[in-house]
């Protein structure tokens, strides 16, 4: 099985609606990112998941334009009158919809270590 664009419309209906093209280049770029350790029905759910992040935020940037409204990276708040800001980092905004947290799930278990354990405990001879 293969990462489709069926797949994505369904694990990510906020991207459902861009255009084929452009969701089948974001499922080849995201191809560089499945984690390796992983059976493949799971590498393809982490290439969805990582395709879907990527649309996302094009979408986003896409809708600021659109709206003459570009966001200023570290601004958390803005008064008009006296003219106020407030920096800072607010909790999620990188990553709105959650997509790039599904996909850090799954690629989190490849840089995870593993202990193994003998069943037999192994003696060294010693002469």
């Amino acid at each position: 099985m293969a990462a489709t664009v069926d797949d994505l419309d369904f694990l990510a209906p906020a991207v459902a609606g861009m255009p084929r093209d452009e969701k089948e280049r974001a499922l080849a770029f995201a191809a560089d990112y499945r984690p390796a350790c992983l059976p493949e029905k799971k590498q393809d759910e982490a290439q969805l998941w990582y395709a879907a992040w990527l649309l996302y935020g094009i979408k986003q940037q896409r809708a600021a334009e659109n709206d003459g409204v570009l966001a200023r990276p570290g601004v958390v708040s803005e008064k008009e009158g006296d003219l106020q800001h407030t920096y800072g980092k607010v909790e999620g905004a990188d990553d709105p919809a959650g997509f790039y947290g599904q996909y850090e799930r799954l690629a989190r278990l490849c840089r995870v270590g593993a202990a193994t354990v003998r069943s037999r405990p192994y003696v060294h001879k010693i002469d």
